[in-house]
């Protein structure tokens, strides 16, 4: 089964900026982001053997969710300046190396990331998304793996969001219910619909008060938590199928950004792509030769 490698790109590319000490090049380019952000693909590549790679960005526009509710991720801090000069460079870059970048204005990455990961999966395709957010983790499935770098102590947690509220992305939640009550209703249960299906036998009473009192709360946040996989997104598998990413173009980034171990293994890439082959071509008779 061919493998097909998804790179939620805002979040990973944060994840480096933060995992990987201040580097500027020689013009004064902070490049941390984009190192880190590299290291961790090649590493990627490395482990999951992929056939295909595309990575999704998320766009300044508003989406779908900020017409639901106007404050939805409305706490987030801006984006330092050192990380921010690097998005477009990171796109950049990933172009120089044939990689597709993916956005939908009125979407989140995540949707994009879901969209595509369960329409390739009916299709036959084994998916691997990568990513820093454990939102995520709701796309889990059958030939879909989502891969968190350095989850924490090995394992992975199940977060309610839609049920205990989402700091980072201003979801509401539900008042008074907390993370494990909010796991404990759902292991229990399932799902919301089947939680209030059972809203009569649902302990503690707080909780049960809670949710009787705030149940368009309830419905709010899951709808904002909740992933779209259908959206209307253009998307080609031949686009995505990893052929060489050692481009010329690319290693020119390699140098200006003077990552000098990514350099050398794109030198060695160029150079193991443009063999003989690539520069003679075999003839066999004087017409071809005159030709």
């Amino acid at each position: 089964m061919e493998k097909l490698v998804l790179i939620d790109g805002h979040s990973i590319l944060n994840r480096a900026f933060y995992g990987v000490p201040n580097l500027t090049n020689s013009e004064g380019l902070h490049t941390n982001a984009v190192y880190g952000f590299l290291n961790i693909l090649f590493k990627v590549l490395d482990e999951e053997k992929a056939d295909y790679l595309a990575v999704a960005f998320d766009l300044k526009a508003p989406t779908f969710r900020h017409k639901m509710f106007d404050a939805y991720k409305g706490t987030r801090k801006p984006m330092p300046e050192e990380l921010h000069e690097q998005v477009p460079l990171m796109k950049e870059v990933l172009t120089a190396m044939g990689v597709p970048i993916l956005t939908k204005e009125g979407y989140e990455a995540d949707d994009i990331l879901g969209t595509i990961a369960k329409r390739e999966q009916k299709d036959g395709y084994e998916v691997t998304i990568l990513s820093g957010d454990r939102d995520l983790l709701q796309l889990s499935d059958t030939h879909i793996r989502i891969c968190l770098p350095k989850t924490s102590r090995g394992t992975t947690e199940v977060h309610n969001y839609y049920l205990m509220g989402d700091q980072s992305d201003n979801i509401p939640g539900v008042p008074s219910i907390g993370e494990k009550t909010a796991t404990n209703l759902i292991v229990q249960y399932q799902n919301l619909e089947n939680i209030y299906t059972h809203l009569d036998e649902v302990k503690p009473p707080r909780a049960k008060k809670a949710l009787e009192e705030h149940r368009d709360l309830a419905e709010l946040s899951l709808k904002l938590a909740r992933i779209c996989v259908d959206a209307p997104i253009e998307f080609s598998m031949a686009d995505a199928k990893l052929e060489n990413l050692y481009t010329p173009e690319a290693y020119e980034y390699m140098k200006r950004l003077e990552f000098k171990s990514i350099a050398a293994r794109f030198g060695e890439g160029i150079r193991n792509e443009s063999g003989p082959e690539k520069q003679f071509v075999l003839v066999e008779d004087f017409s071809e030769a005159d030709a």
